[in-house]
């Protein structure tokens, strides 16, 4: 049986809706939203992430932290001391199985489960998935990305895009057992539009008022590509050894390496979406937008915003006619050196991107929650602390 005062709302993704934005600002904002009624719970950024890896071993065996095992059992006792909602969100439960979600969810039982999924125009996904994929070590191209994304049959190209982007499967594997009610899909607004429009849709499903956040906050986990630099680390990737540990990769090349030396290039633009692709992906959005509303889900915002932009007229005919050419990719490359030669490797990184510390009475929360991670006694006292509180009125 579920608590009828206990909810979980379960952010899924999809990867590229804003959901590292999302996730920094309810860090950034958690004393608040405790105090809310709403429980964030993990004692820094990655605990999600790290959560999913656990509870998802086949599909993140490479990630291999110290805290990763037991962080999801450890994630599910904190939602189920805290007498009140909590939010789980990690982009990474986006491609599950439906064995998968099963088992998630019914880690969840004691509690009324939400689904919560982000979602965008395909025009706009499919570059920035791209750019992300290659930021995260892979080596496919985008033209090669978009002929797979094209072509009838599935190769391991397109599946791996469509486990984390086909959105109705998405849907139907988490929305499976739920009422459709309780399926939320939140659409991130077109381009142009004002910035906090995502977080006010987010913030009112949760029952919060988004203007009490603080908004105005430093973004570490974001970072633009232009093509051409996202083409020169694709390369780079390629040329990388299998023996080239994930975290290492994480930390020296796209942490350090291509959030500061590549990105800080002049002319950086965003990746468009090739004429011979515009019909297909407008097809397929349109499919997309049907199936949501013929399921019944709760669209927190407007399905129109996943309906593809017009386009500008001044697209390239194919993603080939954006290809560096190979005097492009060696002044990116001689740039490339001369900045490491003049910053030591990970100076920036620990310099610049070193998240501001937190108050003195979120540390000790933080602390805390750390205690409640390795001694069941303090998870037990927290539990009481939080049935007394809830009983005396917040």
């Amino acid at each position: 049986m579920s608590s009828a005062t206990q909810r979980v709302y379960l952010h899924i993704g999809l990867p590229k809706t804003g959901t590292t934005s999302l996730q920094e600002l309810l860090w950034h904002n958690q004393g608040t939203l405790t105090a809310d009624g709403v429980s964030f719970p993990g004692h820094d950024l990655g605990a999600h992430h790290r959560a999913v890896a656990d509870v998802h071993p086949g599909r993140y065996g490479s990630w291999k932290e110290k805290r990763t095992p037991g962080s999801w059992d450890w994630l599910v006792e904190q939602a189920r001391a805290f007498d009140g909602a909590t939010l789980i969100s990690s982009e990474l439960l986006a491609p599950a199985s439906p064995e998968e979600a099963e088992r998630v969810v019914s880690s969840l039982s004691f509690a009324e489960v939400h689904i919560v999924c982000t979602v965008r125009d395909l025009a706009r996904q499919i570059p920035s998935v791209w750019q992300e994929n290659v930021k995260t070590r892979q080596s496919t191209s985008y033209p090669d990305l978009l002929a797979a994304l094209r072509s009838a049959e599935l190769d391991h190209t397109a599946r791996l895009f469509w486990d984390y982007q086909d959105l109705p499967r998405v849907l139907r594997t988490w929305g499976a057992g739920i009422p459709a009610d309780r399926v939320h899909v939140v659409t991130v607004p077109p381009r142009g539009g004002r910035p906090d429009v995502l977080w006010e849709r987010f913030a009112g499903l949760l029952g919060l008022d988004p203007a009490k956040y603080e908004t105005d906050i430093p973004h570490y986990g974001n970072f633009s590509l232009g093509y051409p630099e996202t083409e020169f680390l694709r390369r780079i990737n390629a040329s990388l050894p299998d023996r080239f540990p994930w975290l290492q990769y994480a930390r020296r090349v796209k942490d350090d390496f291509a959030a500061h030396t590549l990105s800080a290039r002049s002319g950086r633009g965003s990746i468009p979406l090739p004429k011979q692709d515009q019909d297909w992906v407008h097809d397929t959005a349109e499919r997309h937008i049907a199936e949501v509303r013929g399921a019944g889900y709760d669209v927190v915002g407007d399905l129109e915003d996943l309906r593809p932009v017009a386009p500008r007229g001044d697209e390239p005919a194919s993603a080939d006619e954006l290809t560096p050419t190979e005097a492009e990719i060696g002044e990116i490359a001689m740039e490339s050196v001369t900045d490491l030669l003049r910053h030591p490797a990970g100076s920036r990184r620990m310099m610049k991107r070193k998240p501001p510390q937190p108050a003195k009475a979120l540390r000790l929360r933080q602390f805390v929650m750390r205690m409640s991670d390795q001694y069941p006694q303090v998870m037990a006292a927290r539990r009481t602390y939080w049935r007394v509180r809830a009983k005396l009125g917040r």
